[in-house]
């Protein structure tokens, strides 16, 4: 894979989020949704496979080019999806999807890129900067085959327009500090190095999998072959859910089967059939945790659907100097498809110093063109082989 062609999948054409990755530990964000955090940080655990991964350009002037551009992209507007009839949308989204053809391929691709602001200080200017990384995952449908898990080191630039125009008012530094809470040691404080020019912490693994087990644990120790055989019927979908709880309840931390229950949204990012994601969706839509907020443009311009699966309010978070910035986290799905678009966007739910409310803080979004492939994965080119499984 060449420079331009990670830049072009890193950084799709649409318009920048208004967010910036906070660090790679806030790839761990999934699983702490289930309990509000106390206050001042925001506590929230791994996503599939806790992929911590970055994008690469080729100059700083390409790069410059390429985000003036997607700056300048108009959004997609969301369609008009979800009436006043609330959680009745995800039935009527399950009932278009289960008419949807299962997939076939020997991979199954996703991307995931992970974006998130960070506060910075350079030549007396003080701005937001945008933190992208992206994970490449090619998951064998043959258990004999390997698995191939790419990261990609982060690249850091502007945010916005405004926050470019201060990075030139600052003399256009190749390094700005991060700012952070008074009292904060010096190491916790590093610095920042923006618009990398080539990918030379790019890293990877491959090799098989034991047993076929999938890297993403939180519904338990699943294969691909225990995900085509669920059930596409809700009921029966409810039963085999409570025989996963059953097999996890004396592990840490011991939810309740209604609690666990409202995790299974879990399968909507996983490679299930059209027909067991429609069954997911018929089970969430008539739980009490469950509330669709109504059509959205999610980070990277695509139309879809916002909805909250579980508690999504009372965190809060770090940004500069404040440290208990109050945040709200959501879920955006693909209104065709029902698959996640964007999972654990955290949105400031108040106004600080150098955010606004309603800011997307941070996000891990599926990038296009996911799903299955007979398309063989290469050893990527300019990667170094790692001989350790990826965090």
């Amino acid at each position: 894979m060449d420079e331009l062609s990670l830049l072009a999948r890193a950084l799709p054409d649409a318009p920048p989020p208004s967010a910036e990755v906070v660090e790679k530990a806030r790839l761990r964000l999934a699983g702490a949704q289930r309990k509000p955090v106390r206050r001042g940080r925001a506590n929230r655990r791994g996503l599939a496979w806790g992929w911590a991964l970055g994008a690469a350009a080729t100059t700083i002037a390409v790069v410059m080019a390429v985000v003036t551009l997607v700056s300048n992209v108009t959004a997609v507007p969301a369609p008009v999806l979800v009436p006043a009839d609330g959680n009745d949308a995800l039935l009527r989204l399950a009932d278009q999807i289960a008419k949807l053809p299962d997939e076939r391929g020997d991979y199954w691709r996703r991307s995931l890129l992970n974006n998130g602001l960070i506060r910075v200080r350079a030549g007396g200017e003080t701005f937001n900067v945008l933190s992208s990384s992206r994970a490449d995952l090619w998951q064998p449908r043959d258990p004999g085959d390997p698995v191939q898990v790419e990261q990609w080191e982060q690249l850091v630039r502007p945010a916005t327009e405004a926050d470019e125009r201060a990075w030139r008012a600052a003399g256009l530094p190749g390094t700005v500090q991060r700012v952070c809470m008074p009292g904060t040691r010096a190491g916790d404080c590093a610095k920042v190095r923006l618009l990398r020019s080539k990918p030379s912490q790019c890293v990877y693994t491959r090799a098989v999998e034991p047993g076929g087990v999938l890297g993403d644990s939180r519904l338990g120790e699943l294969t691909l072959a225990d995900l085509a055989a669920l059930p596409g019927d809700a009921e029966q979908l409810r039963e085999k859910l409570r025989t996963f709880w059953k097999t996890r309840r004396d592990s840490p931390p011991k939810d309740s089967f209604e609690e666990f229950l409202a995790t299974s949204s879990r399968l909507l990012e996983l490679p299930v059939k059209p027909s067991v994601r429609a069954a997911a969706l018929r089970l969430l839509a008539g739980l009490p945790t469950t509330k669709v907020r109504g059509s959205i443009t999610d980070p990277l311009g695509r139309p879809g659907i916002e909805v909250t699966f579980i508690k999504s309010e009372g965190f809060t978070a770090v940004f500069g100097t404040d440290d208990e910035v109050a945040l709200r986290y959501t879920t955006i799905l693909d209104p065709h498809t029902g698959t996640v678009l964007a999972a654990n966007v955290a949105i400031a739910a108040e106004s600080t110093e150098g955010l606004a409310k309603g800011t997307v803080m941070n996000y891990q979004a599926w990038a296009p063109g996911a799903g299955w492939t007979s398309e063989r994965p290469e050893r990527p080119r300019g990667c170094r082989l790692s001989d350790r499984p990826l965090p």
